[in-house]
């Protein structure tokens, strides 16, 4: 139980926060935009949204399912990229590692969420009375579910995570070292140590007596 209660202390901060009302945004605006091309090419194009571009097992992806998530991807990315570095994560690094480590984030999570979420709501739905299209347009909602899990821990740990150099810890936002809770704990007891001395020195010294005015 303290397992888990100490994994939400840590993961479940300010940054998990922020991160979600970005996550809000971007649905908001990405799956806008995803859900009403997937039923455009529905209602327009019926044949081009069926068509099957490729095949994984038993599992059919369509032109409309994966135009559409793709372009939810996209969308959402763009924003989350400006509104995760300098508002959640607050990185302020210039270096192109920051947007390569990003777009590779990103990736990896869109393939596993949303290629996952195609068979994942087919097993759950394989006795329902439900359309085909209905089933992507669900599909689509739990991929965007798993995308963003993924992608937070994906951001926080590895896009815009802090860097280690020689021991430690850089924060990107000003690339400066952070001191450790022992780095500063040892400087407090250095000064403490070091107004002891001063007061000591103090205390020993004489008062030198003041000399006689001459008559």
């Amino acid at each position: 139980m303290s397992k888990v209660k100490d994994f939400f202390k840590k993961f479940l901060d300010v940054k998990a926060l922020k991160f979600l009302a970005v996550g809000v945004l971007n649905t908001a605006v990405g799956m806008g935009i995803m859900l009403i091309l997937s039923a455009m090419f529905n209602k327009f194009t019926p044949e081009f949204a069926a068509h099957k571009l490729f095949t994984l097992g038993t599992t059919i992806y369509t032109a409309s399912y994966l135009i559409s998530s793709i372009v939810n991807y996209i969308a959402g990315g763009i924003l989350s990229y400006f509104l995760n570095k300098y508002w959640t994560f607050k990185n302020k690094s210039r270096s192109k590692d920051v947007v390569f480590k990003f777009i590779a984030t990103v990736l990896i999570c869109y393939v596993i969420a949303y290629l996952g979420a195609k068979p994942l709501t087919e097993v759950i739905l394989k006795n329902a009375a439900i359309a085909d299209k209905w089933k992507e347009f669900i599909a689509l909602i739990i991929g965007a579910g798993l995308y963003t899990v993924l992608n937070y821990f994906g951001q926080r740990f590895f896009a815009f995570a802090e860097r280690k150099k020689n021991g430690l810890t850089v924060s990107d936002s000003d690339g400066l070292p952070e001191k450790s809770a022992a780095e500063l704990q040892a400087e407090a007891e250095v000064a403490a140590a070091l107004a002891e001395v001063e007061s000591a020195t103090a205390s020993k010294e004489v008062p030198q007596p003041e000399e006689k005015k001459e008559n």
